[in-house]
């Protein structure tokens, strides 16, 4: 034992100096202080040359420090350590495209959407890309990575309901009663219904399809405190069908049956219909047409 203490010592030095290092190098990082990070990263690395992290920090310490073909150089080798590739592969094409080598940038982000990168809004929105915006390789590498960020775009049940997104004047015996605007939201996975009048009403839904029950559901809370929670009861091409319960304000609980349905000339009906009679007989509560708002 007596023989094995020194180098016991020692290592426990070493561990206990590189933690140092590191927790100096990350300080000096989070403050923004560049320079001295990178210096201090290079320094722990030379022991510690496995650090994923480390050699990711000091990759984000080059380029910005403006040492692109060094940031480039580091953030591979954390590529190739495997930390997280949605982080590298995005700052590796950042630091090509603040080097001006666009061909470069373009390429690293058709390899990260190839490899099912979702930075799609922190690329969209960053400036450094500006300079490769217009290039059609980008474009392809964007719509790519769109689609990894957000798979419910591509989800075909999830797109059956896309026929009701517009911007909407809504019609009812002739007369305008009100008008809707029906987006897309949280990626595609829910479709958004704000409709508003020219008096007191208005209401909002959440439009989703359900992979569990495998059906389409909307949750609708108006302004006099009518709530609807439907699901779907039937389905084809261009029309979909919900059902709900719904209470008046006497607290009678009837059926609400709503049916949106595409028109050959491009407008929707929404046929709303009631029963108090447990489906044996319905009546018709609203009977609307949806006309695409002119500019």
């Amino acid at each position: 034992m007596r023989t094995c203490l020194p180098v016991i010592l020692i290592l426990i030095s070493t561990i206990s100096f590189s933690q140092t290092l590191k927790e100096t190098a990350d300080a000096n990082f989070n403050n923004a202080q560049y320079e001295q990070a990178l210096k201090g990263y290079q320094k722990y690395l030379e022991e510690n040359n496995t650090d994923s992290s480390a050699w990711y920090n000091l990759g984000i310490s080059a380029m910005n420090l403006k040492a692109y073909g060094k940031a480039i150089e580091y953030l591979t080798r954390a590529q190739e350590l495997n930390y997280p590739p949605s982080f590298t592969n995005y700052n590796i094409a950042k630091a090509y495209a603040l080097d001006n080598k666009r061909e470069q940038a373009v390429k690293t982000l058709q390899a990260g959407a190839d490899n099912g990168a979702v930075a799609f809004k922190r690329i969209s929105e960053d400036p450094a890309f500006d300079n490769i915006r217009n290039l059609e390789g980008y474009k392809e590498a964007m719509a790519k990575i769109k689609l990894n960020a957000y798979p419910c775009l591509q989800d075909e049940k999830r797109r059956h309901f896309d026929f009701w997104i517009g911007e909407w004047d809504v019609y009812a015996r002739g007369q305008k009663a009100g008008e809707n605007s029906i987006t897309l939201a949280n990626g595609g996975c829910v479709i958004h219904e704000s409709y508003t009048t020219a008096g007191n009403y208005s209401g909002q839904s959440m439009n989703y399809y359900d992979p569990i029950d495998q059906k389409w559901h909307q949750h609708w809370v108006g302004a006099m405190g009518d709530t609807y929670n439907y699901i779907e009861t039937d389905k084809n091409e261009g029309m979909l069908q919900f059902e709900s319960q719904f209470m008046n304000r006497q607290g009678e609980i009837s059926i609400s049956r709503m049916t949106f349905t595409l028109n050959e000339d491009g407008t929707v009906r929404q046929l709303m219909e009631s029963s108090t009679d447990d489906g044996k007989t319905w009546q018709i509560a609203f009977d609307g047409l949806y006309k695409p708002k002119t500019k």
